[in-house]
This record gives structure tokens, sequence and C-alpha cells, in this order.
């Protein structure tokens, strides 16, 4: 009876011990699994970090310091050709037109075509906007019917080169696409040519 008991508690031991081990193999698996799932977040992080720069690459690349020079002086030149001068907004002090409207801030109220909350000041060209304004310039008239002006905003639609203009003296400001071609195709010209 004692060599029966015996042997029942060393199988019992043995039992206990075979399910310690299995827990332990258990515990090792799961280590192991979680180990790949932080490598794989790892290699994950990599590849978002890696398109984040391709992203801000290509952010930098729809407009920048050299293509916003480059308008300055086709402005400079443009303007005296339709017998007007233009005043740049300088990306720092307001822009205030003879309507009482300063920009950028009055982009805020800036209806297209009819449409409010789809224009806003996005210097890079990428922005929330339905339409990204990168430059704004702004012609005051000194002829009746004041106040008057005519105010062009360059900007990128779905990532393309669009220019927008507002005549409104009454009412709220409301743009529209140019229809002068010259400006548009300059425009396109300059947004699109690559820089160094």
């Amino acid at each position: 009876m004692k060599k029966l008991i015996g042997v029942l508690a060393i199988a019992g031991m043995g039992l206990a011990l075979t399910g310690c081990g299995n827990q332990n193999t258990q515990n090792n698996s799961s280590t192991a699994k979680n180990n790949s799932e932080v490598s794989s977040g790892q290699s994950t992080t990599t590849t978002n970090n890696s398109s984040n720069r391709s992203e801000m690459h290509h952010e930098r690349s729809l407009w920048n310091n050299q293509k916003n020079e480059q308008l300055a002086s086709f402005m400079q030149k443009w303007g005296p050709t339709m017998h007007q001068s233009y005043e740049q907004y300088d990306g720092q002090n307001e822009l205030k037109v003879s309507t009482g409207i300063t920009y950028p801030d009055g982009l805020s109220k800036e209806l297209v075509e009819g449409q409010s909350g789809l224009i806003g000041w996005a210097p890079s060209g990428k922005g929330d906007y339905e339409y990204n304004v990168v430059a704004i310039y702004n012609h005051d008239g000194t002829e009746p019917p004041l106040p008057n002006r005519i105010t062009y905003f360059f900007a990128f639609h779905n990532g393309k080169p669009v220019v927008l203009v507002d005549q409104s003296n009454n009412g709220d400001p409301d743009c529209h696409p140019t229809t002068n071609t010259d400006l548009e195709s300059n425009f396109e010209r300059i947004a699109t040519e690559s820089t160094k």
C-alpha cells in the first residue's frame, strides 16, 4: 500500500511539473508573439516616418520662397500692362483693401462662387481648404464708383494651381476663377516649374 501511495505521489508530482512546463511553453510563445508585434510595430513606425518625410518633401514642392519671388517679379511687370499696381501680402503685415477687408484673416469670410468655408491661407500650398492660398495681390481702384478693388488669390485646388479674383465692393466678399489667361498661365508655369 505504501508503495502504491509513493508511486501515485511521484506521478502527481510529474503531472504538476508537466503542467508547469506547459505554462512556461505557453508563456514563451506568448512572449515571442508580443516581441514580433513590437518588432512589426517598429517597422510600421519606420515606414510611417519615411512616408511622412516623403509627404513633407511633396508639401514643400508645391510652393516655396523662390516661386514666391518669381510670382512677385511677374506681377511687377504684369500690373503696368493692365494700368494697375498691385500690393502683395508679405506673409506678416495684414493687407487692407479699400473695401475695409484685411487679408489673410478676411479669407475666413471670403466666398468662392457663393460658397463659404472653401478658402484659406496655406503658404505651402497644402492645407485643410479646397483652395489653399499661397499669395494675395490687391489693386485698389481710384475711379468711381468707390471703393473698388481687384484682389487676386493665387491658390492650389486639389494640388493644381488656380487664380481666383474678387472685385466685390459691397456685401460678402466673393471670388471666382479669373478669366485672365495670361495671369493664369504664368502662375501655372511658376507653380509647376521645378526648383532646386
